[in-house]
């Protein structure tokens, strides 16, 4: 089974998975999970992971719920309500805004694949909704969590879908992703809104060969978009676009197989003077994680390939100063174990600073997307496996130097129903989780969820 999942390619956010949930009630959340379910794939001390709450014993019993935080308690807000994001063991937990579901009508598939939130917390997401074909679809929901417009876009009849989305200080909203131009010949394709919906332009780019090309991936950085993609072809490469935001114009492209079968994309980011692709190249059947940087001008830099790790990243931002950023996806720790979620900090040179690796509970755990807000607070969303053997949304918050502070298991009752989350973004004091829930009768949902970031 892991060798299986090993060879799973990236595509877009779309190909990957729209599955199901577990046992536990919904919205259970784990506070600071250690041993097992939280590791450090390279030692807790040397990384700085040791769990944030272990203390020495003092001779006073710790009294949850006084306002004071003693020794061996992760919080202490005066009162013992579970529900407001310090449990009433004094343990830091998930404290929930608002959640938003979307079916879209057919009772098929509809899913969440990127999320992106502007200066006033307005919050833009994009996906997937079924009807007559798969058509591309982004919905604006206001810092309250109702709707306050959304469009579904259908290029030709057949499948379109978005994958990822940004918002830039002017207030455009960038949304990519790929349009099929015809049976089998997908396109990739970014289009404008203005934050009010309004229609700004479009960028494709006419296929000569059938096959699965799209972008994968967005960026902002030196006034300019930049997007990666997988771009169909023997081999597969992944593909860095520089784009004018005014116009969608290209201003160049690099592509990459990194020396191996096949490489797909997965996100990028800026890093330092240069841009950061992530994805996962194919050695001898296999998959394992990728990082490809270019200048800004669109020269290649280096190609690096995890070789000692089978998995993949599927998505980069930025951290800190001098070109650091964080890195998520999955990664099989022991051959033949399963993939884990992992998190890896990682030096403007590709060295690590820190990794984090969370094993949920066993067999597939992966990492979708990686968000960064105030005082460095990371938060990455994904699927994890449950004790049923069904996939479910997973959102974790960690500190800038890897600390697990909590983790976030969105419980869908019923064997067979798999979830997933996709996507996470930050705005001022909370970060929004995306991905998709299936429901019996309507497959699967659009679903959207508000933390408190505190």
């Amino acid at each position: 089974m892991a060798r299986a999942l090993a060879r799973m390619t990236l595509g877009t956010c779309l190909s990957a998975l729209v599955a199901c949930n577990e046992s536990s009630p919904p919205g259970h959340t784990f506070a600071a999970e250690t041993g097992a379910d939280a590791t450090s794939s390279s030692g807790a001390a040397q990384d700085g992971l040791v769990p944030p709450y272990a203390t020495e014993s003092t001779t006073a019993a710790a009294v949850c719920g006084d306002g004071v935080i003693d020794p061996g308690e992760g919080c202490d807000d005066g009162n013992l309500d579970a529900e407001d994001g310090c449990d009433a063991s004094c343990s830091p937990i998930a404290a929930v805004d608002w959640t938003y579901t979307h079916n879209g009508g057919a009772g098929q598939d509809d899913v969440a694949c990127g999320v992106a939130i502007d200066g006033e917390g307005r919050v833009f997401v994009v996906g997937a909704e079924v009807v007559q074909s798969r058509d591309a679809w982004i919905v604006a929901l206001a810092p309250e969590g109702h709707e306050l417009w959304r469009k579904t876009i259908d290029s030709a009849g057949l499948d379109d879908a978005f994958a990822d989305v940004t918002v830039d200080a002017a207030g455009r909203v960038f949304a990519a992703g790929h349009e099929e131009l015809a049976p089998g010949v997908r396109s990739p394709v970014i289009r404008a809104f203005t934050g009010e919906g309004a229609d700004l332009w479009k960028f494709s780019e006419a296929m000569a060969a059938a096959g699965a090309s799209g972008i994968d991936g967005l960026a902002l950085a030196d006034g300019a978009l930049y997007s990666t993609g997988s771009e169909a072809g023997d081999p597969v490469r992944l593909a860095i676009r520089r784009h004018d935001p005014a116009s969608g114009e290209t201003a160049w492209k690099t592509t990459t197989a990194a020396s191996a079968s096949h490489a797909y994309a997965g996100g990028i980011a800026e890093s330092g003077a240069q841009m950061l692709a992530a994805g996962a190249a194919e050695l001898d059947g296999v998959l394992h994680p990728l990082l490809v940087r270019v200048e800004h001008d669109g020269s290649l830099v280096t190609t690096q390939i995890d070789e000692a790790h089978a998995g993949a990243w599927s998505d980069v931002t930025p951290i800190g100063g001098e070109g650091e950023v964080l890195v998520t996806g999955r990664i099989e720790p022991v051959p033949g174990a399963g993939f884990d979620v992992a998190v890896r900090r990682i030096s403007g040179r590709d060295e690590p600073r820190w990794a984090q690796t969370i094993d949920h509970v066993a067999g597939f755990d992966a990492g979708r997307g990686v968000a960064v807000g105030a005082n460095e607070a990371v938060f990455v969303a994904g699927a994890v496996t449950s004790v049923s053997g069904d996939l479910e949304i997973f959102g974790a918050l960690l500190s800038g130097v890897g600390e697990l502070r909590w983790t976030h298991v969105n419980a869908n009752r019923g064997v067979g129903l798999e979830d997933h989350g996709a996507a996470a973004a930050f705005g001022p004091g909370f970060v929004v989780l995306a991905g998709d829930e299936q429901v019996p009768g309507e497959g699967a949902n659009v679903w959207v969820r508000r933390f408190r970031a505190e």
